[in-house]
């Protein structure tokens, strides 16, 4: 099954409860209270996103978390790659591909046009689209319709 991670959904949870309170900076215990993570957890996700820049750390007593970009900035990818790392879907579509058989397998070249065809959807998608469920339904009427023009090679 092909699924992201927890800490990645907490991210985009988390970012969200940033969102919401805009320029007002959060501590880690106002975003565990509010997003009924765990202190612990939040800490963790707060590295990933805050090492990604999608959040801006300041220490001291009046420091706190606050979101970095405004969340039509923030693409579902940014936050992906912030704990996944880089998406491949098969070892060939990776940038440092180690596959033995490569440069002999037909299906090499399909499998990165595949890959780049995920990249963009999930860079298309933002934080602001996930947060507003009427887009939702624009967002999914718009790729079932680039879906639609997009033609496989039959095997």
């Amino acid at each position: 099954m092909l699924r992201i991670g927890k800490l990645t959904d907490y991210g985009l949870v988390v970012l969200n409860q940033l969102a919401l309170v805009g320029s007002v900076k959060q501590s880690t215990d106002d975003i565990a209270h509010a997003t009924g993570l765990s202190v612990a957890t939040v800490r963790k996700v707060m590295k990933a996103i805050v090492d990604a820049g999608l959040v801006i750390a300041q220490r001291g007593s009046k420091g706190g978390y606050r979101i970095a970009l405004a969340p039509s900035q923030i693409s579902v990818l940014d936050v992906v790659q912030a704990f996944e790392g880089p998406i491949s879907l098969t070892e060939c579509s990776a940038d440092d591909s180690r596959c033995e058989i490569i440069d002999s397998c037909s299906l090499a070249s399909n499998w990165t046009g595949i890959n780049d065809l995920l990249l963009r959807v999930l860079e298309g998608i933002t934080l602001d689209d996930i947060r507003n469920p009427d887009v939702q339904d624009k967002l999914h009427r718009d790729i079932v319709d680039q879906f639609q023009r997009i033609q496989l090679v039959n095997l």
